[in-house]
């Protein structure tokens, strides 16, 4: 390695040093007082429970946060790094962060759900390649683009046969009774939840991602519009959010630097997120802001975490037994363990309290199954750094965000089949690569030391921009 590029890596880790610190101190504060002051008191029957903290836990629990966020990687410039970002803000921070205040664990246990949460994830972050080596396929670009024309046409096509399209703007206070009738429909039509969960997830922002790589106003809007479909006639919140999620993820990846902006902006923009929707509802004397994006996006995540490691210290694990070790194992409940949860931390039985990938590791395996669950995590982003080997950073960031955050409310299990997470993997790694003559465009939306692998017929357009250089 020559001198200018270690110097380079030097820089990059006293930069670090020196800002991921006051960033968590100041994200553990924020979630500290949004929590105790605006969410708490409001949600405490459904489970947001809250009691001081001791000193002690708190000191450690922030190290080990900032220990965490020393580990990730520095740039956002693969699949892998902006996931673990992702991942870090809305679900590892807060499962460390909160547990000394949920009141579910006692002072020792919080602690030990920080150090092996953090330590876990520490280990998954550091063993990710720096040059990662390209899938090799060969598929014409012509066909893959049918058979995603066609996934989408059978997917809109059963809603309408099925539920009905809804073509009218749905208010966030009634999906509600949307979502419970599609929930009926899924149940006697089961491939058509998968379907929909693929569209949202990973085909509608591939679109929007080529839309924006093209400059093509109507690829754009054919993403967007059949994003607002989907979200009237299924009544899914995050799909509706992921339009605002494809514009952040934007927003932040398309700054013209080689090595990729600073993994610590996610960091940045959920503090961001917390106080600007705590002032919303102080100045309009409503929680609904704080509930949307705070409580349920950032806060939940590590209120479950605490939740299950209690429940399931406390009563038999479950072992698969709901799933796929339902075969061989004898499952001890008559329902799932998110249902479980609810009924526990609510008295609802209709309530799922969907668990992170960390603490539903615990539900099943206890401590072993929250370093199992990373293991899993650890040999997924490998595998998903060397499919999108080689593809403009602006493009992967938009396929892997939404699957990403589905992790902070799903096993890695369910998110592999039913958030997109192996879909968004397939079509990663059969995307045509840039061409040699669009280099110039694409070089700073590639990782560093990953050259692009040449496109599988050189005489067909790149879905790709034309250099104007």
């Amino acid at each position: 390695m020559d001198s200018g590029a270690e110097g380079k890596k030097t820089s990059e880790r006293v930069v670090a040093v020196l800002v991921l610190p006051p960033l968590v101190c100041a994200y553990a504060l924020a979630l500290h007082w949004v929590y105790s002051t605006l969410v708490s008191p409001q949600y405490s029957y459904l489970g947001y429970r809250y009691s001081a903290p001791t000193e002690l836990s708190v000191v450690l629990s922030v190290l080990m946060a900032i220990g965490v966020a020393l580990a990730l990687p520095r740039r956002l410039n693969r699949a892998s790094s902006i996931m673990l970002w992702i991942l870090y803000t809305v679900t590892v921070a807060p499962s460390i962060l909160l547990a000394p205040y949920t009141s579910y664990l006692d002072e020792a246990t919080a602690i030990q759900v920080g150090i092996t949460v953090g330590v876990t994830f520490a280990v998954v972050a550091l063993a990710q390649s720096s040059n990662p080596k390209p899938l090799k396929f060969s598929v014409s670009p012509t066909s893959l683009w049918i058979v995603l024309a066609i996934v989408s046409s059978v997917t809109y096509l059963l809603l309408f046969f099925t539920q009905g399209l809804s073509f009218r703007f749905l208010s966030i206070l009634d999906v509600y009774d949307v979502r419970s009738d599609f929930a009926d429909e899924v149940r006697q039509v089961g491939i058509l939840g998968y379907l929909v969960t693929t569209q949202a997830n990973v085909i509608n922002p591939l679109i929007a991602a080529l839309g924006v790589q093209r400059r093509n106003l109507l690829l754009i809007a054919v993403a967007v519009g059949g994003q607002l479909v989907l979200y009237a006639t299924t009544g899914f919140k995050h799909v509706l959010f992921a339009v605002l999620a494809w514009a952040i993820m934007l927003i932040l990846l398309r700054r013209k630097k080689a090595t990729g902006p600073r993994g610590a902006s996610i960091l940045v923009g959920a503090v961001g997120v917390i106080v600007i929707s705590a002032i919303i509802d102080v100045a309009m004397s409503t929680n609904l802001a704080t509930s949307l994006f705070s409580r349920r996006f950032i806060l939940t995540p590590g209120v479950f975490t605490s939740a299950y490691v209690r429940f399931f210290s406390e009563n038999p694990q479950a072992h698969l037994g709901y799933s796929v070790l339902a075969p061989f194992v004898d499952y001890p409940y008559q329902t799932t363990p998110p249902y479980l949860i609810g009924a526990w931390i609510a008295n609802d039985p209709a309530m799922s309290s969907n668990a992170n990938l960390f603490a539903d590791g615990f539900a099943n395996f206890g401590w072993l199954g929250i370093i199992g669950a990373g293991a899993v995590l650890l040999i997924y982003l490998r595998v998903i750094d060397r499919a999108s080997a080689g593809l403009p950073i602006t493009l992967v960031g938009l396929v892997t965000v939404i699957p990403s955050v589905s992790l902070s409310n799903s096993s890695i299990l369910t998110s592999m089949l039913s958030h997109g997470l192996v879909a968004a993997v397939v079509l990663l790694a059969l995307l045509p690569r840039p061409t040699p003559n669009h280099a110039s465009e694409g070089s700073a939306d590639l990782p560093p030391a990953v050259e692009p692998r040449p496109s599988w017929r050189t005489t067909r357009r790149s879905p790709y921009p034309q250099s104007t250089t």
